[in-house]
C-alpha cells in the first residue's frame, strides 16, 4: 500500500530534474547561439577576401569587421555566463543530495547498503562532469554542422576533414585501449598505499611502540614505486598519443590550404572559400577533440548518476509506515538467528526473548560469545539473517532515522568521540537542548567533570587528541547513550574503565531510568552483583544455546527458562 502510494510521488531526483529545468533551457540555447556565431569568422573570410578587394569599399570592411567582432564578444559572453551556470549546477546537484547520502551510508541500515565513501564519490564525479566537460558534449552536436558547411564550400574539403576526424577517434580509441590496464594498476596500487598510511595513522601508538616505522615506510615505498611505474608508463603513452593528435590537427589545416589552392588553381574555389572552409573544419575538429579528451569522465559520469538513481530510488522504497504505539511497545526477538557474512557457524540460532517497557535485561559471558553481535542486533545496526528483531510490530532495521534517534540509546564496547564540543557529543552531533544535555550528563555521573573544564559544556573535543581518560571518555559516551531519555537503550560492556564509584552512578542512573520506562540491555564479561540486583530478566551465553532466565540473581545455569532455544 505504501509502495503504491510513493510511486504518484515525485523522487527526489525526479523533482530535481524539473527545478532545474529552466536552467538547462536557458544552457541549451545559450549553446544554440553560441556555436551559431561561431560561423560569423568563416563568413566574415569570405566576404572580406573576396569581394572587399574588388569592391574596393573601405566603408564594407568597417562594417564586417564590427559585425564580426561584436558576434566574437558576444558569443564569449554568453560562454562565460554558460560555464558560470554549469558550475553553479553542479554545486547545487552536490548540496542537493551530499548530505542526504552521507546520512543513508552513516544511518547504520543493514538494508540501505549505502557506502558513503562510494555515494559521494560518484557524487562529485558527476559535478565535476557538469562543472567542467558537460559543455564538450553539449557542443559535439554541432561538429556535423560544421562539418557540412565544408562539404558546401568544396566536397573534396569536406573529404579531407572527415579522413582527420576519423582518424582523430581512430587514436582516441587506441589510447583508451593501451592504457586501461595501466590505470587500472597504478589505481590499485594507490588504493593500497593509502589504505597502509590510513591504518599506520589510526595505530600510531603501536607503530611508535613497536618500531614499525622503518618497515611500514619500506613497504609503503614498494608500493608507491608500483603506482610511479604505472603512472610513468600511462603519461608515456598518452603524451605520445596527444601529440599524434596535435599532429593531426596541424596536418589537417596544411592539407586544407593545399588542396584549396589547389582548387583556387583549377577555378573551382575562391580564396575566401580556403581559409572559411578551413576555419570550420578546425572548429569541427576542436569540438570532437574536446569530447574524445573528456570521453572517460563522461563514462564516469554516467554510471554514477545511475548508481546515486539506484541509492536514491532504494531510500524512498524502504521507508515504513510506524505503526502507533511504537514508543511503548517491547522488545521482541523473534526467533533470531545470525551469522556474519562468508562465516559457517551461526552466532545465534532461533532465540526468542521479550522484554516489556521498564525491564532490564543483563547478558553476560566470555569474550568473542556474541554479547556484542547481540547489541547490535538490538539497535538495528545487524540484521537477522532469519526471523526478526522488533520493537512492537515494526522491524528495528525498518525505522526511519528521526524515530531511531528518538527511541534509541546505544553505546558500543568500543568507546569513539566526535571532534566537536563537549554539548555536541552528548546531543549526537546536534545542537541539542543544554537542559537535556545536563541531566544526561548527571545521569552518567560527568557534569562536575564538565562544568571544570576550560569552556564547561561548549569544551571542545579532538577525535583524534583524546585529552581525556579512559574513564571520562566512557561516561561521556554513556551521557550520549541516556540524552532525552530514549525508550530503548543497550549498552555494551558499560562498566569497563569505571572505578567502583563511578559504577555506582550508572547503577542509579540504570534505576532511574527503569523506572521511567526504559528498556534496557547491559552486557558483561563478569557478573556484577549490584547489576543483577536491577535485572528482570538474564541471558547467559558461552554454551551451545544461550540461557534465558528471569528473576533478582544473576544468571546461572539454573533458573526458569523464559524459551527455549534450539
Amino acid at each position: 500500500m505504501a509502495r503504491k502510494r510513493r510511486a504518484g510521488q515525485d523522487t527526489a531526483l525526479a523533482a530535481a530534474w524539473r527545478r532545474s529545468r529552466g536552467g538547462l533551457a536557458a544552457i541549451l540555447a545559450f549553446s544554440v547561439f553560441i556555436n551559431l556565431l561561431k560561423f560569423a569568422s568563416p563568413l566574415y573570410l569570405i566576404q572580406v577576401l573576396d569581394r572587399v578587394p574588388a569592391s574596393r569599399s573601405i566603408e564594407t570592411l568597417i562594417m564586417l569587421t564590427v559585425v564580426v567582432l561584436i558576434a566574437v564578444a558576444t558569443g564569449c559572453a554568453l560562454n562565460i555566463v554558460r560555464r558560470r551556470m554549469l558550475a553553479r549546477w553542479g554545486l547545487w546537484i552536490e548540496g542537493q543530495f551530499g548530505p542526504r547520502l552521507v546520512r543513508m551510508g552513516l544511518a547504520g541500515s543493514a538494508r540501505d547498503g549505502v557506502d558513503p565513501d562510494r555515494a559521494l564519490s560518484d557524487l562529485s564525479k558527476l559535478r565535476n562532469f557538469v562543472t567542467n566537460h558537460a559543455m564538450s558534449w553539449l557542443d559535439l552536436v554541432w561538429a556535423p554542422l560544421f562539418f557540412i558547411g565544408v562539404f558546401l564550400i568544396h566536397p573534396l574539403l569536406g573529404t579531407v576533414a572527415i579522413v582527420a576526424l576519423l582518424l582523430l577517434i581512430l587514436l582516441a580509441v587506441l589510447q583508451e585501449a593501451m592504457t586501461r590496464d595501466s590505470r587500472r594498476a597504478s589505481s590499485s596500487a594507490s588504493r593500497e598505499a593509502d589504505e597502509l598510511m590510513l591504518n599506520a595513522e589510526r595505530n600510531r601508538e603501536s607503530v611508535k611502540a613497536l618500531s614499525m616505522a622503518s618497515n611500514l615506510a619500506e613497504r609503503w615505498r614498494r608500493t608507491t614505486a608500483n603506482r610511479l611505474s604505472e603512472r610513468e608508463r600511462i603519461e608515456a603513452r598518452t603524451s605520445a598519443f596527444r601529440s599524434m593528435i596535435q599532429s593531426l590537427g596541424e596536418l589537417l589545416r596544411i592539407a586544407m590550404i593545399a588542396f584549396g589552392v589547389w582548387l583556387v588553381i583549377a577555378g573551382s574555389l575562391t580564396l575566401g572559400g580556403i581559409f572559411a572552409a578551413r576555419i570550420m573544419a578546425g572548429f569541427g575538429h576542436k569540438l570532437v577533440d574536446q569530447a574524445v579528451r573528456t570521453w572517460r569522465s563522461l563514462r564516469e559520469a554516467l554510471a554514477a548518476y545511475g548508481s546515486l538513481k539506484q541509492h536514491l530510488t532504494r531510500a524512498e522504497e524502504v521507508t515504513p509506515s510506524v505503526p502507533p504505539g511504537t514508543d511503548g511497545a517491547p522488545l521482541i526477538f523473534d526467533l533470531v538467528s545470525f551469522r556474519y557474512p562468508g562465516e559457517r557457524d551461526e552466532v545465534f540460532r532461533r532465540v526468542s526473548l521479550t522484554l516489556e517497557p521498564g525491564e532490564l535485561l543483563v547478558v553476560s559471558g566470555a569474550a568473542a560469545t556474541g554479547k556484542s553481535t547481540l547489541s547490535g542486533l538490538s539497535v538495528g545496526l545487524l540484521e537477522p539473517r532469519y526471523g526478526q528483531v522488533r520493537l512492537g510490530d515494526i522491524e528495528l532495521v525498518r525505522l526511519p532515522e528521526e524515530i531511531r534517534a528518538e527511541l534509541i540509546g546505544f553505546m558500543p564496547q568500543h568507546t569513539e568521540l566526535f571532534t566537536g564540543t563537549v554539548r555536541e557529543n552528548i546531543a549526537r552531533m546536534g545542537e541539542g537542548s543544554i537542559q537535556a544535555v545536563m541531566e544526561a550528563a548527571k545521569l552518567a555521573g560527568i557534569h562536575e567533570l564538565i562544568v571544570q573544564m576550560p569552556d564547561g559544556y561548549d569544551t571542545e573535543l579532538y577525535a583524534d587528541e583524546p585529552g581525556l581518560s579512559g574513564s571520562e571518555r566512557k561516561r561521556i559516551a554513556l551521557a550520549r547513550a541516556f540524552y532525552r531519555k530514549p525508550r530503548l537503550i543497550v549498552l555494551d560492556e558499560p562498566t569497563a574503565n569505571l572505578d567502583s564509584m563511578s559504577r555506582r552512578v550508572l547503577e542509579a542512573a540504570l534505576a532511574d531510568l527503569k523506572a521511567n520506562g526504559s528498556t534496557i540491555i547491559v552486557t558483561q564479561t563478569t557478573q556484577q552483583t549490584r547489576l543483577a540486583r536491577l535485572a528482570d530478566k538474564f541471558m547467559i551465553l558461552g554454551g551451545r544455546t544461550p540461557e534465558i532466565t528471569e528473576g533478582e540473581k544473576p544468571a546461572r545455569s539454573s533458573g526458569r527458562t523464559l524459551r527455549s532455544v534450539t
